[in-house]
C-alpha cells in the first residue's frame, strides 16, 4: 500500500489525538475483556455454593466494569472520529488550493465532473478510512492479542486451538481484497462520467430544452447509471463474500471450542467457569470478526480514492513566480514578443497520470502559434485580426499566461514575462474572454470582483466606461441588481459589458480584449474602445475583433491567419494592400451595405 504510506503524515499530524483514543481504546477492551474472566470467577464460586455476598461482589465489579468501558469506548470514538473530520477538512483544502494553482489547460483537460466527484466522493473515503477504518482496525488487533491472551492465561492449548482457521482465512481474504479496490476504482471513474454528465446537462439545460433532447439525456443518464451500479454491485458481491467467511472461522472457533471444552471440563483439566469465559470470548471476537472483511475492503476503497487524489494534488503547477520574480510600474506598458510558438498538446503533456489514455497527444495537431512577432508601445492601441481559430485568443492568452509560453519568448517593459511576479503581472493586466463569466451576485459585487474596496464612483465610472448607463437605469435595483448564475438575466451584450467594467476597475496597466464586445453593435463597440483608449484610466489597449470597424483607428492593427502573423501595418495602409484584411474588410463593407439597404 504505497499510497497508504505516501500520505500518512495526515494522519501523523494527529498522533496525540489518536493517542489518547488509542490509549481509551486500549482500557475499553481490557475491561471488556476482564469481565469474562470475572463471570467465570463468578460461575465456579457458584459452583462452589458461596455466600450472595460474594456474589453480588462479583456483580458490583462487573457493573463498574462495564460502565467504565462504556465511558472509555465513548472516549476513543470521539478522539478518532473527530480526527477523520479534520483529515476531509485538510484533503479539502489541499486540493482546492492546488486547483486554484493550476494552469487552465488543466481544466480544458479534465470534466469539472470528475473534479467534483474527486472532492466529495473521494475525501468521503478517505475520511471513513481515517475514522471508522483506523478505529476498528486497531480495536479487531487489540481484541484478538488482548483475547488471546487472556484466553492462553486461561489454557494455552484450547486457545491455540480456538486461533487456527485465522491464517487460512486470511488467506481466502488476500484475493477478495485486491478484486475489491479494482472495483471500488471502477466505481469512482463511473461516478465521475456520472457527476460530468448531470453538471453539464444542468449546466446547458437551455441547450437540452431547446433541441427537445430530455428524453435522449434521460437515456444517457440510465446508460452511465446503470455503469456506475454494475461497478457498485461488483464491489458489492465481493465485500459481501468476505463477511461469510470470516464469520465460519468464528463458528469453526466455537464448534472446536465446544467438542475439546466439554471434555477437558469432564476430565476436570478446565473448570466450568473457565469453559464460560472461553464462550464469551468467542462471542466478543465474533463481531471484529466479521467487521474484518468490511475493514479490508474500507481500506481498499479509501486506498483507491487516494490514488486518484493524488493524481490531481500531484499534478505539475506548470505556470507560477519564479524565485526571485520582479514587478513592473504601474504605468501603461510596453509588450513585445519574438518567435513566440505555442501548441496545446504540449501544455497538456505534463497531465499524462491523470489524463491517462484520454489524454495522449495527438501529434497531427498544428501549433496554435506560430514564430509570432508581436510589439504593442506603451499607451497604444493595438488590434489583432483574422478568422476564426488564427490565434488571437491564445496570443492573449500568452500575455496574461493563461498558457505555458516559453522563457524568452514574450516581455512586458522588457522583462521577460516568466520572469514576473504572476500575481502582480495579473493585478497589472485587465483581461475580458470571449466566453464572459459572471457570478451570482449584484452588479456591482462582479464589477468589484477585481477590486473588492472599489468605492461606489469607482463602480460607476467603470460601468459608464462600458456604456451600461443606460442598461442600469432600466433595471429594478440598478447596480444592486442581482443577476442569475452565470449572468443568465442579463443580456449577451450585458453581460460583455459587465465582463469589460470589472476587468477595467482597477485600473490596469494594459487591457485585453478577446472579442469581447462581439454581442453588441459595431457602433457601440467602437463607441466604447474610444471610451476606453482615452479615459484617464489611459492604458496600452490590445484588441482581438472580428470586426474592422472597430478597430480601424488602431495604432497597429496585427493580422493572423493559421497561428502566423501574416501582414501588419495600420488601417489605410493594409486595405491598399492584397491580402487577407483587405477582404475582409471588403466583405464587410458589402454586409454593412447590404444590411442598410
Amino acid at each position: 500500500m504505497k499510497i497508504l504510506r505516501a500520505y500518512f503524515y495526515l494522519l501523523a499530524r494527529h498522533r496525540w489525538a489518536y493517542a489518547l483514543g488509542g490509549g481509551c481504546l486500549l482500557l475499553s477492551n481490557g475491561l471488556a475483556l476482564a469481565i469474562p474472566r470475572v463471570l467465570g470467577w463468578a460461575v465456579d464460586a457458584l459452583g462452589q455454593g458461596t455466600t450472595r455476598s460474594v456474589l453480588i461482589s462479583y456483580g458490583s465489579t462487573i457493573m463498574v466494569l462495564a460502565v467504565v468501558q462504556t465511558v472509555t469506548r465513548v472516549g476513543s470514538r470521539v478522539w478518532v472520529l473527530s480526527v477523520s473530520r479534520r483529515i476531509d477538512y485538510q484533503l479539502k483544502g489541499m486540493m482546492h488550493d492546488h486547483l486554484m494553482r493550476l494552469a487552465p489547460s488543466f481544466f480544458s483537460a479534465v470534466s469539472t465532473g470528475d473534479l467534483m466527484s474527486r472532492m466529495t466522493n473521494d475525501i468521503m473515503l478517505v475520511r471513513a478510512l481515517a475514522g471508522p477504518g483506523v478505529l476498528y482496525f486497531f480495536n479487531a488487533i487489540l481484541l484478538y492479542v488482548m483475547g488471546l491472551a487472556f484466553m492462553l492465561s486461561i489454557n494455552w492449548r484450547l486457545a491455540l486451538i480456538v486461533f487456527v482457521p485465522l491464517p487460512l482465512m486470511a488467506w481466502f481474504i488476500r484475493g477478495l481484497v485486491q478484486k475489491a479496490k479494482e472495483y471500488a476504482t471502477g466505481s469512482r471513474v463511473a461516478l465521475a462520467d456520472l457527476n460530468t454528465m448531470v453538471q453539464e446537462n444542468l449546466a446547458g439545460v437551455q441547450v437540452v430544452k431547446s433541441f427537445a433532447l430530455e428524453e435522449a439525456q434521460g437515456r444517457r443518464f440510465d446508460d452511465l447509471s446503470t455503469i456506475y451500479v454494475g461497478w457498485n454491485l461488483k464491489e458489492a458481491m465481493t465485500r459481501a463474500k468476505m463477511v461469510p467467511l470470516v464469520g465460519l472461522s468464528g463458528g469453526i472457533a466455537t464448534l472446536a471450542l465446544l467438542g475439546i471444552g466439554t471434555r477437558m471440563v469432564a476430565s476436570g483439566s478446565l473448570t466450568l467457569g473457565d469453559l464460560v469465559a472461553f464462550f464469551s470470548y468467542i462471542g466478543m471476537l465474533v463481531f471484529p470478526t466479521v467487521a474484518l472483511g468490511w475493514i479490508l475492503s474500507l481500506i481498499q476503497r479509501g486506498a483507491a480514492a487516494l490514488e486518484r487524489l493524488d493524481a490531481v494534488l500531484k499534478a505539475p503547477i506548470t505556470i507560477s513566480s519564479p524565485q526571485g520574480s520582479q514587478t513592473t510600474s504601474p504605468t501603461p506598458a510596453a509588450v513585445q514578443a519574438r518567435g513566440l510558438t505555442f501548441r496545446y498538446d504540449d501544455a497538456l503533456a505534463a497531465y499524462q497520470p491523470i489524463l491517462g489514455s484520454g489524454g495522449e497527444d495527438e501529434g497531427g495537431r498544428r501549433a496554435a502559434l506560430q514564430d509570432v512577432d508581436f510589439e504593442a508601445d506603451a499607451g497604444n492601441f493595438v488590434a489583432l485580426v483574422g478568422k476564426v481559430g488564427s490565434g488571437k485568443s491564445t496570443l492573449l492568452k500568452a500575455i496574461v499566461r493563461l498558457v505555458e509560453v516559453p522563457p524568452g519568448s514574450i516581455s512586458i517593459d522588457e522583462i521577460d514575462l516568466t520572469c514576473l511576479d504572476l500575481d502582480d503581472l495579473r493585478h497589472r493586466i485587465g483581461y475580458v474572454p470571449q466566453d464572459d463569466f459572471l457570478f451570482s451576485s449584484s452588479l456591482a459585487a462582479n464589477i468589484a470582483y477585481g477590486k473588492p474596496e472599489a468605492s461606489s464612483e469607482e463602480i460607476e465610472q467603470a460601468a459608464e466606461i462600458a456604456d451600461l448607463v443606460a442598461d442600469l437605469a432600466r433595471m429594478p435595483d440598478g447596480l444592486d441588481t442581482v443577476v442569475g448564475e452565470r449572468g443568465l438575466t442579463l443580456s449577451g451584450g450585458q453581460r460583455q459589458r459587465v465582463a469589460l467594467a470589472r476587468a477595467i476597475l482597477p485600473a490596469p496597466a494594459i487591457v485585453l480584449l478577446d472579442n469581447a464586445l462581439s454581442n453588441i453593435d459595431s457602433d457601440t463597440e467602437r463607441r466604447i474602445l474610444d471610451s476606453l483608449h482615452r479615459s484617464r484610466q489611459k492604458c496600452t489597449l490590445i484588441v482581438a475583433s472580428n470586426r474592422i470597424s472597430a478597430v480601424r483607428d488602431a495604432d497597429r492593427i496585427y493580422v493572423m491567419d493559421m497561428g502566423r502573423v501574416v501582414d501588419v501595418g495600420r488601417h489605410e495602409e493594409l486595405i491598399r494592400r492584397p491580402g487577407l484584411y483587405a477582404d475582409m474588410h471588403e466583405q464587410q463593407k458589402l454586409s454593412a451595405e447590404l444590411e442598410r439597404l
